[in-house]
């Protein structure tokens, strides 16, 4: 049962992570026409913060769903473990763009906002694909 499971996740992951890199592609490339290329690499990276957490949570989350004695549970310890750290990640992450990096402060966060539009464009969620 449980690579069934572990497959979904995957199948999951790879999707959301796809429409990220295209929805943030598609950002920096307008805004690199709009606004100039500095926008191009803080962009990138907006986008990069938030599929560089994805990653992250998705293999935190295959690790809280594993199950030791073949019985379908959820480690919380595990799961929110992964959300707080996740969490500090993203706020690291930005800071070190914003901060030592000067990374344009628009362009950073249109890639971020466009990579976190994924996860309503993919319509699904961590590890559960919505019915239809």
């Amino acid at each position: 049962m449980q690579p069934v499971t572990n497959n979904a996740l995957s199948h999951t992951l790879r999707k959301i992570l796809l429409v990220q890199l295209s929805l943030v592609l598609i950002t920096a490339t307008i805004l690199t026409l709009v606004k100039g290329h500095e926008f191009f690499m803080a962009t990138l990276y907006g986008g990069a913060v938030i599929m560089a957490s994805t990653i992250y949570f998705g293999w935190r989350l295959k690790i809280a769903t594993e199950a030791t004695d073949k019985t379908p549970s959820v480690n919380s310890v595990e799961l929110f473990k992964g959300i707080f750290i996740r969490f500090l990640m993203v706020i690291g992450l930005l800071a070190l763009g914003l901060g030592w990096l000067k990374l344009q402060p628009a362009g950073v966060l249109s890639g971020f906002i466009a990579a976190q539009l994924a996860y309503w464009f993919s319509r699904s969620s961590y590890g559960v694909t919505r019915r239809k």
